[in-house]
């Protein structure tokens, strides 16, 4: 007990040192994911779809305050220009990027893709469609090459294996979502620490 305790104010201490008015915690079920205190970067979908990204500069109980950053991309280099006054409730926040995702920066618009993730045609069905739709069509132009005719009787079950590994495809593409969608598994906190406005 006392080292579980000790445990979690040394892990817990770099959070309150550095932070100046509280925290952001982005927890999964009751376990912390990550952190986001005053002066860092945070990268967040809206409710509306839009991509925001910016600096943290007040936390507040259920809300938090932020100044936009947009980056430019120029010959000369990198331009960063930043918009004050921004105040987003913890209820705005829709997704979060995952640690594997990219945030880029294209004409003043943030963007997130998908990075260096395992598995990732596997899990969003691109390649049960490719393998589904191939499958098909392969035996269709077998047919059609030898003069039989595709859908007769003998050929109806290796068409159907085909459009059902397809339609397991477009299901798992449907319901692909790889950002972290604050709701009933994960969810994001304020901790406001009195005293230090």
């Amino acid at each position: 007990m006392f080292k579980t305790i000790l445990l979690n104010l040394t892990l817990s201490f770099p959070v309150f040192a550095f932070s100046q008015n509280g925290y952001l915690v982005l927890k999964k079920k009751n376990r912390h994911i990550r952190y986001f205190w005053t002066n860092s970067r945070i990268t967040f979908q809206n409710n509306n779809g839009e991509w925001i990204h910016g600096i943290i500069t007040d936390i507040h109980n259920d809300s938090f305050s932020l100044t936009r950053e947009s980056i430019r991309y120029t010959l000369y280099g990198t331009d960063a220009i930043h918009f004050s006054g921004y105040i987003f409730s913890l209820k705005d926040v829709y997704a979060l990027p995952t640690k594997r995702e990219l945030i880029v920066h294209d004409n003043g618009q943030v963007r997130v893709i998908l990075g260096h993730e395992k598995f990732v045609w596997v899990r969003n069905g691109f390649i049960f469609q490719v393998v589904g739709a191939g499958y098909v069509g392969l035996n269709i132009a077998n047919d059609l090459i030898n003069n039989d005719p595709p859908f007769e009787k003998e050929n109806i079950k290796g068409l159907a294996i085909g459009s059902a590994v397809f339609l397991i495809g477009t299901i798992l593409h449907w319901r692909f979502y790889p950002h972290i969608r604050i709701g009933r598994k994960y969810h994001l906190e304020a901790v406001a620490i009195p005293g230090k406005r």
